[in-house]
């Protein structure tokens, strides 16, 4: 499925600082690795000067009681070194965590509050992988990147300070490459940067392939579509492993390169180092302190630039993850609105238009009425409108022109939750999650005790099946209902809906996939939930709808949009001899 996020390219400072926003709250933990990174970067500086010691003034002299005190001095500077950097290490380990759980939970957040239209146009794979995928590869920042960052740039600041203070001429000579190494650094940074966002979409691609085929496996099976299935997953597979490839063979020629120019500041400060010594210029030591700073200086440079090219990987994850987040919802609450009251069920649609385009209208100029305690049918061919109908009174979408008012509230004046949280639905396809029946009953109203629990099962006609199940109701269902039926699964759907007792009820083909003898029971249940109540019922079943209190009729031409074309009671519109009977008609001849 094509990810219809936005894409914008981000720079890489513009990520950064998206992340260190991150940082805020955890200043005392941040001191504190500080103070150890510091510790670190003391050890690395003071030892190589006290090995230099060692040899000009105690192994030439044979002063073994100097060289003994010098020795005790560099095991103590190296165990100072060991505890800030293990240190470090834990803390960072701890900070990283922390941080990682922040940005899953904005991300799950955010995703929480983004309008339908949104989902519809996003695999729900590719999301996942910004969550799980994308996160993981951030986290690696935060923590094995960030650390070896700053420990490495704490180490760095401590060796040059410590070669400037003792010989300004071979400090010159260790640092000549350092350009070379940051322009090879910028080259090949460019590069991966590139090659690792596309590892980030292929792995997005592949994740919703995967999740599209495993969700409809049922559906690929039955139309024997599996091979066609495993010939285009090989494709995204493929894709996604050309993609790694191509960024580790990136990464890999990074490396030796680097190494090259390492050792080539080796050579020069070994040979400019020795030709000093020869013309007693400096001391033996001198130079000996001089290649072991060589070494100290370039494994963190080395370090530094192998971590910037890894980091691309975690900028282009974070490029993927805050695109994610900066998408706006196409539904949201304005300022100043308020909680609408308790809800009497007073719907009122004012010569509503809407589609979900401008050049594709599905509504156009609707209007209606209900009484609170009313039950309405919707009824009209397929695509007529019917669903989008009820998705306005959620405000799921917002109407192109006109009002939907519920007890004289424009929805688009009121809070999204105050409105949602007294509407209830059963839909066509009963959703159920991986946890025990009683918690699915529970899943509009979390805090419901047991006994309300029951009530409401006994009122959906599920009690009996429930307690005939081995664990009742703490048997564990998976998200497809596992061992219970798909009119059991509508049971408990309506369970769950009594049990929030919502004032607005919406009924989506409540019937449509089970037998009849199951319906007449799923019937039942649904008239004790519909009593007292407001409902708009969708359904093509004629049982479900002849005892409405009315029946609306939605149709009307594809390019302008459908509209109401009859409304009343069964018995008023059969006499009428219009859309609806012949609806019936058609249907009870089929």
């Amino acid at each position: 499925m094509e990810n219809e996020t936005p894409q914008r390219t981000r720079s890489d400072m513009s990520i950064l600082r998206q992340l260190l926003d991150y940082f805020r709250g955890e200043e005392r933990l941040l001191l504190a690795i500080l103070v150890l990174l510091s510790l670190y970067a003391v050890s690395q500086a003071l030892a190589p000067a006290l090995i230099g010691r060692a040899v000009d003034q105690y192994i030439g002299a044979g002063d073994r009681g100097g060289l003994t005190q010098t020795m005790l001095l560099l095991l103590g500077v190296y165990l100072l070194g060991y505890v800030g950097f293990m240190g470090q290490i834990r803390l960072l380990g701890v900070l990283s965590q922390r941080l990682l759980k922040r940005l899953r939970g904005d991300i799950f957040g955010h995703i929480q509050r983004l309008s339908l239209n949104f989902f519809y146009k996003n695999g729900a794979g590719d999301l996942m992988s910004r969550l799980v995928n994308d996160t993981d590869a951030i986290g690696t920042l935060f923590s094995q990147s960030l650390m070896q960052s700053l420990g490495s740039l704490f180490g760095l600041i401590g060796v040059l300070i410590a070669m400037f203070t003792l010989n300004v001429e071979l400090s010159i000579v260790t640092i000549i490459v350092l350009p070379i190494m940051i322009g090879t650094t910028l080259y090949f940074s460019r590069r991966s940067r590139a090659a690792f966002r596309e590892t980030r979409r292929a792995l997005g691609e592949l994740s919703a392939e995967l999740e599209e085929n495993l969700t409809n496996i049922r559906e690929a099976q039955s139309f024997a579509r599996t091979a066609i299935n495993i010939e285009d997953f090989a494709l995204d597979n493929a894709a996604n492993r050309d993609a790694n490839i191509y960024a580790a063979s990136i990464t890999a020629a990074f490396s030796p390169t680097m190494d090259v120019l390492s050792t080539l500041a080796t050579v020069l400060v070994a040979g400019y180092g020795g030709y000093l010594a020869f013309n007693g210029q400096v001391t033996v030591g001198v130079v000996v302190a001089f290649l072991t700073y060589a070494q100290q200086f370039f494994r963190p440079v080395q370090m530094l630039s192998g971590l910037y090219t890894q980091m691309q990987a975690a900028f282009a994850a974070g490029e993927r993850v805050f695109e994610l987040l900066d998408t706006e919802p196409d539904i949201s609450d304005k300022g100043g609105a308020q909680d609408i009251p308790d809800i009497d069920g007073h719907v009122r649609f004012d010569d509503v238009v809407f589609g979900y385009d401008e050049s594709h209208v599905i509504l156009n100029g609707v209007s209606l009425s209900s009484s609170p305690g009313e039950t309405i049918a919707l009824v009209g061919e397929t695509g007529s409108g019917k669903s989008t109908v009820v998705n306005l009174i959620g405000r799921f979408y917002d109407v192109m022109a006109g009002q939907v008012l519920v007890d004289g509230y424009d929805v688009r004046d009121v809070t999204q939750s105050s409105l949602r949280t007294q509407m209830g639905e059963v839909p066509q396809n009963s959703f159920l999650f991986a946890d025990t029946i009683a918690n699915n009953i529970r899943y509009g109203k979390p805090d419901a005790p047991m006994d309300e629990v029951i009530a409401a099962a006994t009122a959906a006609r599920a009690h009996d099946f429930i307690m005939a199940l081995e664990d009742g109701y703490e048997t564990e269902l998976s998200a497809e209902g596992g061992s219970v039926s798909q009119g059991q699964r509508q049971l408990l759907c309506i369970a769950r809906a009594i049990l929030a007792d919502p004032r607005l009820l919406i009924l989506d083909e409540a019937t449509s996939n089970i037998d009849t003898r199951t319906e007449r029971l799923v019937q039942a249940a649904i008239d004790e939930l519909l009593q007292n109540r407001t409902a708009f019922v969708i359904a093509h079943r004629l049982s479900t709808i002849r005892h409405a209190d009315r029946i609306i009729v939605i149709g009307g031409s594809q390019e302008g949009g459908s509209g109401i074309l009859e409304q009343g009671s069964h018995v008023e519109l059969m006499a009428q001899g219009g859309a609806y009977a012949s609806l019936i008609e058609t249907q009870q001849s089929s």
